[in-house]
């Protein structure tokens, strides 16, 4: 069910109050208040999962879409990143035009670069750009300021509390790796594509993989430690790249002596699985790349949640958040009516 749609909102607070006023239902008003209270302290409150769209002018018109399902109660949004599809050029004006379609969210919005914006524009059919100049050309237009997207948002401090980049604090970081705090959770995002993690990607190699691997086990330690000394009650981790956790089940985290490929990944599995391990609290890993919904305990601290992705562009997932249940989040995934949008 859709939130932003004022005369049902209205109906349904109508048909509670004439229960309550018929003493159909009792909730004692204590429990309301307290209710009420941790909604107000943010320690219970929604937000929104999406990510690898479009991939189209005719999903572009379903991600405007999905921003209006958005309930009234999503605090913000997160694009876990291919705001285009790896067909697509990587120019300029592709780009400036995603990002304001992004900029349109009704609520304030956190972006993560997935590899179809850079990684992969090498590629002849995206148009044979440089990856890194790509990548810098995201930087001074997504994330010049240290604010979220979403309209309206001017301000970091009127959108996401403590929300920052690493480029703030660490000389030559990465400005694209962010974190924030809602209430008793913290937030972070790491720059971590598809494509093997760049190896796959023409222009890239071991040696840039190396100084992002660095700004990224820089940027999660300090977000753990802040987490641990806050007493954070759970930590969400966000990324692009299907980090296939599988690999190590299978043991196939790593080369062998056959000269396989390098896993990209078996790092950053690695890392995570032992910072969460160690926090007090849950992780929750949020990320794209695969296209397929799904939530994966990877350990008992850890929990992954891919979001949906094209051509599955009426779907989204709704996470809503209470710090201080054992179990602090609830995972549901939601579609968007039928109806289809015009062809451009």
């Amino acid at each position: 069910m859709s939130g932003r749609h004022p005369d049902a909102t209205r109906r349904t607070l109508l048909q509670a109050s004439a229960a309550l006023a018929g003493g159909v239902v009792s909730l004692p008003r204590r429990a309301l208040s307290a209710n009420a209270d941790r909604v107000a302290s943010g320690r219970r409150f929604a937000f929104a999962l999406i990510g690898d769209v479009p991939y189209s002018a005719l999903e572009a018109q379903w991600l405007a879409r999905l921003f209006d399902d958005f309930d009234r109660d999503i605090a913000f949004a997160i694009h876990v990143g291919d705001i285009k599809a790896g067909w697509e050029r990587c120019d300029d004006a592709l780009l400036a035009a995603r990002r304001a379609l992004l900029e349109a969210c009704p609520v304030p919005l956190v972006y993560v670069p997935g590899d179809n914006e850079w990684t992969d524009c090498a590629r002849p059919r995206a148009g044979g750009f440089d990856p890194l100049e790509r990548l810098d050309w995201l930087r001074r237009h997504f994330f010049a300021q240290s604010r979220p997207l979403g309209a309206g948002v001017r301000r970091a401090a009127d959108a996401l509390p403590g929300f920052e980049r690493q480029a703030d604090h660490t000389p030559g970081g990465p400005p694209e790796n962010l974190r924030w705090r809602h209430g008793a959770i913290g937030f972070v995002t790491l720059n971590l594509p598809g494509s093997n993690n760049g190896l796959a990607s023409e222009g890239l190699g071991a040696s840039e993989l190396r100084v992002r691997e660095r700004f990224n086990a820089e940027w999660l330690h300090e977000a753990y430690a802040i987490a641990a000394r806050e007493a954070q009650a759970a930590l969400v981790v966000v990324a692009h790249a299907n980090p296939h956790f599988d690999r190590d089940r299978a043991g196939r985290s790593a080369p062998g002596a056959s000269g396989a490929r390098r896993d990209g990944y078996a790092a950053f599995r690695r890392l995570l699985n032992e910072s969460s391990d160690a926090f007090a609290g849950p992780t929750l890993f949020l990320h794209g790349d695969t296209h397929w919904h799904t939530v994966q305990a990877i350990s008992p601290k850890l929990t992954r949640i891919e979001a949906h992705g094209s051509p599955f562009v009426d779907q989204w997932v709704r996470i809503d958040v209470d710090a201080d249940a054992r179990e602090p989040f609830s995972i549901v995934s939601r579609r968007i009516a039928a109806a289809q949008p015009t062809p451009p």
